[in-house]
């Protein structure tokens, strides 16, 4: 038998009905109470919104304490080296105060060596009190002076003075104008090469080390002779000590055309030149003039303070001054004749110093040669006259004369 569903719905219906309608007769809530009910919802929310405002709170809580384990790491980070630090210092001061373990050094330090040093001064005493048996001459604070030194070997060894241990050249003896190199030691503060004289004079002086060596040309000089000494002179300590007198050897490039020079001449720096001249006598004194050696040159010497004074030849080859000469004297000629009446002597005109010519002008040739001087300068030269005399100029263009033959 096949039951029909509706009526079972109908059923549910009314009872569902009923129901409600017993629910309606009670009593009922207000209706505030279901709005609240709505409201619930939003006081839930707040309640998460608080909810959620401890977890910023708790967020920026282990926000700093991440912060500060962070921070206080990178800060402590010098804490811990700055803290480290002290910890290394008290283990290193413990590891140094084990150093006086290694303050042992200081025994190593010369205190342990000084103290065998007593124990040796006991051993020199003994030594030094049998020497003072066997020479009872030496005075006892020669005792203490190898205590202050050390012992007696410092004591001869410290120098008082410079000590020269060798001074040479490599060449004995070299034509003029060459290089020589010395080359010495000494245990001194300054030294100085020294050219002197034979007698020990001296004409030069180059400052050098103490040791070591020194190129120099050699050139005789006037004073010199045919020899040039060389000295070294060392000092130390205010104590000033000179090498022997070393002589170097001069080798003349030529001989003069006169034959020996005198004394403290030097050599020639070439041959003796000739060309033709000219010369002619006064009263009291004397021309020259030189052509050779590319010259052109007259040289009027006077008496009075053996003075000369050179001058280059202008004359045009024609004007002449011919006021008459007293009788028996004779008037300046030619090229004598305008630096007679155109240049000064040495104290006034010509006429009024030398006076007039004692003989005519003689022409012919005449030789001139220049001695060697340092620096390349024109030295002293010589030169011949008519009537036989071979005179010396000090050089350049004035200075002195002399007659040396």
């Amino acid at each position: 038998m096949r039951i029909s569903w509706a009526p079972r719905w109908l059923a549910v219906a009314l009872f569902t009905g009923m129901i409600a309608v017993l629910a309606g007769c009670g009593p009922r809530e207000p209706d505030v109470v279901v709005l609240p009910t709505q409201a619930v919802l939003p006081t839930l929310t707040p309640s998460d919104t608080p909810s959620r405002t401890p977890l910023p709170t708790w967020t920026s809580t282990l926000t700093p304490s991440n912060t500060f384990t962070n921070t206080p790491t990178e800060t402590f980070t010098p804490s811990l080296t700055w803290t480290l630090t002290p910890s290394n210092t008290p283990t290193d001061t413990p590891t140094h105060t084990l150093t006086p373990s290694n303050t042992f050094t200081p025994t190593s330090t010369f205190t342990p060596s000084r103290t065998p040093t007593p124990t040796r001064t006991p051993t020199i005493t003994p030594t030094l009190t049998i020497t003072n048996t066997q020479r009872p001459t030496i005075p006892p604070p020669s005792t203490a002076v190898p205590t202050i030194l050390g012992g007696p070997s410092p004591t001869v060894t410290i120098p008082l003075g410079p000590t020269i241990s060798g001074f040479a050249a490599n060449q004995a003896s070299v034509f003029n104008g060459s290089t020589v190199v010395f080359s010495w030691t000494s245990n001194a503060q300054i030294a100085q090469l020294e050219q002197v004289t034979a007698a020990g004079v001296v004409i030069q002086s180059i400052p050098v080390p103490p040791s070591g060596q020194y190129s120099l040309v050699v050139q005789t000089v006037s004073g010199g002779g045919q020899q040039v000494f060389y000295r070294l002179t060392a000092s130390l300590n205010g104590i000033v000590a000179s090498s022997n007198i070393l002589p170097i050897g001069v080798q003349c490039p030529a001989t003069w055309f006169f034959g020996s020079p005198p004394p403290g001449t030097g050599c020639p720096t070439a041959v003796g030149a000739i060309a033709n001249g000219a010369f002619q006598r006064f009263e009291r004194g004397f021309m020259v003039y030189i052509t050779a050696n590319g010259l052109n040159r007259i040289c009027m010497a006077q008496d009075f303070g053996a003075q000369y004074i050179c001058v280059s030849n202008q004359w045009d080859g024609t004007t002449l001054n011919n006021t008459a000469p007293p009788s028996g004297l004779f008037a300046p000629e030619q090229q004598f004749n305008w630096s007679y009446y155109n240049t000064l002597a040495s104290g006034g005109t010509w006429n009024g110093v030398i006076g007039w010519a004692t003989m005519n002008i003689a022409l012919g040739p005449r030789t001139i040669q220049f001695e060697s001087i340092p620096g390349g300068a024109e030295g002293p030269f010589f030169i011949d006259t008519a009537d036989g005399a071979i005179v010396r100029f000090s050089g350049g263009t004035s200075g002195t004369w002399s007659r040396i033959r």
